[in-house]
């Protein structure tokens, strides 16, 4: 039996561990919960079976053989150290967390344990890392989303725009991945995974955000050229119950948990 605990027991947390329970409750079993918020921690606890204790971060850590990081940006590169410095596997979901912060790295290197990242909600990233063997030439991100969904990010703090009050598409931001992911922490994910996907460095690829007030999903579109061709790759999300995440990042982590137990792999 697979033992996982859960750092951030919120809206995604949440969906991630009665997902882990409903799919794979022979084969694993959440062991322990830790939230900053614990009014979270413990709502959460009285709907799974067996109760999981509520602990903290060293106890987790200590108590779990995979540990699913689903809290902030702040917390996910820490996170991941500390769990791969103890030789846990662990799935970030906040993955903008690791461009920010790259203690990660260090302890990846020195751990037995392994660090899983979704492709959240993005596609294509199978084709991206292949055509990452040979010779980027290009890769960039547009990222285009409601107004309402960009209100409290750190990046709009800076601008004298009234989000709204748009009638057009204006674009917020351009620039790295790096930067992008301190303007946005909670929005541009999907500019941390393609960087990741694609082995270069967080300052090449080009990003933009757009708020646009005529859409009501998600859409990132992703443009990469390479010695092997060209890939073109547009998706339109609708937000999952916390509309600062897109539904489909919270499935594509619960199709990357799958990747530990199910015994049929597919794609890269």
């Amino acid at each position: 039996m697979v033992r996982v605990g859960l750092v951030g027991c919120g809206t995604i947390g949440s969906r991630l561990a009665l997902a882990l329970q409903r799919n794979y409750r022979h084969l694993a079993r959440i062991t322990a919960l830790h939230d900053l918020d614990r009014a979270h921690a413990l709502r959460l606890r009285q709907r799974l079976r067996p109760h999981p204790p509520v602990t903290s971060l060293k106890t987790l850590i200590q108590r779990s053989d995979v540990v699913l990081e689903a809290a902030s940006a702040s917390i996910a590169a820490e996170v991941a150290a500390r769990s791969l410095r103890a030789h846990r596997d662990v799935l970030v979901m906040s993955v903008g967390g690791l461009l920010r912060d790259a203690s990660w790295r260090g302890a990846l290197r020195r751990s037995r344990g392994t660090l899983h990242i979704p492709s959240g909600a993005l596609a294509g990233l199978d084709g991206i890392k292949a055509m990452a063997v040979g010779r980027l030439r290009r890769v960039t991100l547009t990222t285009r989303k409601p107004p309402s969904t960009l209100a409290s990010a750190p990046g709009m703090a800076r601008r004298r725009l009234r989000l709204g009050q748009l009638t057009r598409p204006v674009v917020v931001f351009e620039g790295s991945p790096r930067d992008v992911v301190r303007a946005f922490p909670q929005n541009t994910n999907v500019a941390a995974a393609l960087t990741l996907a694609a082995g270069v460095s967080a300052s090449r690829p080009r990003v933009r955000v757009v708020a646009d007030p005529a859409i009501r999903r998600n859409i990132h579109e992703v443009e990469v050229e390479g010695d092997c061709g060209r890939i073109q790759c547009r998706v339109e999300s609708c937000p999952s119950a916390n509309p600062k995440t897109s539904e489909l990042a919270v499935r594509s982590a619960i199709v990357t948990l799958g990747r530990l137990f199910d015994r049929i792999q597919i794609g890269t």
